[in-house]
């Protein structure tokens, strides 16, 4: 149920988790769209858990180990795999933000057991219709940009639908169980705020050239992301409560940047 407050919420700059995982492995396997499909998938890059595939569920997940900082978090976290002149160009790092998608973020609720979310979509047709953007040197782009400074990283962002219907754990379309809050408020047919999930890739290329640069799904408008909730414990529910819930900005270890 969604706690209730008499008042607006205090103020708070910040009211998120960092969930920073390396990179794993890569398949050609998707256990959202394809399960129990090994090879049916364009091939992905996979972080967090280091046994996804397209087998795994969130029991397997758990009996797995976690590339992310905060090892309790075996949640299976995915990207179509980047190319450059046919060769792989791996993240740096993969950094999950679960944030606030809504005004009151003391009404955030844990992900529950099992769920799941595609965000974005392969079949976008324009870079005017991508969701997310690029930026590097300090820019902004909705595609791939011509060049980056040396040095500097190219780096996409994606956010995702922040409220839930509060029946189902995933959809046949992945996603319309899930829909955006409205001037900060979730609609009355999505009424659970969830947190808002927000992919932070940077890859580093060469001499920040960006010639050459496909997904395994397409253009760079084709760029999305899947997520299998597997965080052991109650610490999803902790980090919510102690980080969002309480207006503050925790690393990938659960401590609050400004007030360690």
């Amino acid at each position: 149920m969604v706690p209730t407050f008499s008042g607006p919420p205090p103020f708070a700059q910040y009211r998120e988790i960092h969930a920073n995982c390396k990179v794993t492995h890569h398949l050609s396997d998707d256990p959202i769209v394809y399960p129990g499909l090994p090879g049916a998938a364009h091939n992905h890059t996979f972080a967090g858990s280091p046994t996804t595939n397209a087998k795994s569920t969130r029991s397997s997940l758990l009996a797995g180990g976690s590339s992310c900082q905060d090892t309790k978090d075996k949640s299976a976290y995915w990207i179509p795999t980047l190319f450059q002149n046919g060769k792989v160009v791996d993240p740096t790092i993969v950094t999950t933000y679960y944030k606030s998608g809504v005004k009151d973020y003391r009404t955030v609720l844990p992900f529950p057991a099992g769920f799941r979310l595609i965000v974005g979509d392969m079949r976008t047709a324009s870079a005017a219709d991508f969701k997310g953007n690029w930026t590097c040197g300090g820019n902004t782009y909705n595609t791939f940009p011509k060049s980056c400074p040396s040095g500097s990283s190219l780096i996409v962002r994606l956010k995702a639908p922040s409220c839930w219907n509060g029946r189902d754990l995933d959809t046949a379309d992945h996603k319309s169980h899930m829909a955006y809050p409205v001037s900060g408020v979730c609609p009355a047919s999505f009424p659970i705020p969830l947190p808002m999930l927000e992919i932070k890739v940077p890859y580093k290329l060469p001499g920040g050239k960006t010639d050459g640069l496909a997904y395994s799904s397409g253009a760079s408008y084709s760029f999305h992301y899947d997520f299998m909730e597997a965080w052991a414990g109650n610490r999803q529910a902790e980090l919510v409560k102690h980080c969002i819930n309480g207006g503050r900005q925790c690393n990938g270890y659960g401590v609050d940047q400004h007030k360690p």
